[in-house]
């Protein structure tokens, strides 16, 4: 029950952290997710809600790249990505789809080192 408590509370703060992304809150709604909701999904070892956050602090890092144009965001997002995706194929989930929509769209892949965690 206590361990269902926490895992709520980091799933409300990926609400939060949606609500700020869409108001243009991307650097609040970044430290919320690495530093509120990572940290917990990693805790309990909830495979699918990390690798849903790490593809949310991804495209949060694309959306802040687009705007101040730097390339680390670019480049950790990548990896990010790529650690979901691996994450997400393993597990056979259908949330691969969607990571490799995002990769794509973003002309980027997982072919290079420079991918890699």
């Amino acid at each position: 029950q206590r361990l269902g408590a926490v895992r709520e509370m980091a799933v409300t703060q990926g609400d939060i952290a949606d609500i700020l992304m869409a108001r243009g809150q991307l650097d609040e709604a970044l430290r919320i997710r690495t530093e509120e909701q990572l940290p917990v999904f990693q805790r309990l070892g909830a495979v699918r809600d990390l690798l849903v956050c790490r593809a949310n602090i991804a495209v949060a890092l694309l959306m802040r790249m687009n705007q101040t144009k730097d390339q680390t965001d670019r480049t950790q997002a990548n990896q990010l990505l790529c650690v979901a995706l691996a994450d997400a194929r393993r597990l056979r989930l259908p949330e691969a789809d969607q990571i490799e929509q995002i990769l794509q769209q973003a002309g980027m892949d997982c072919s290079g080192t420079d991918a890699l965690p």
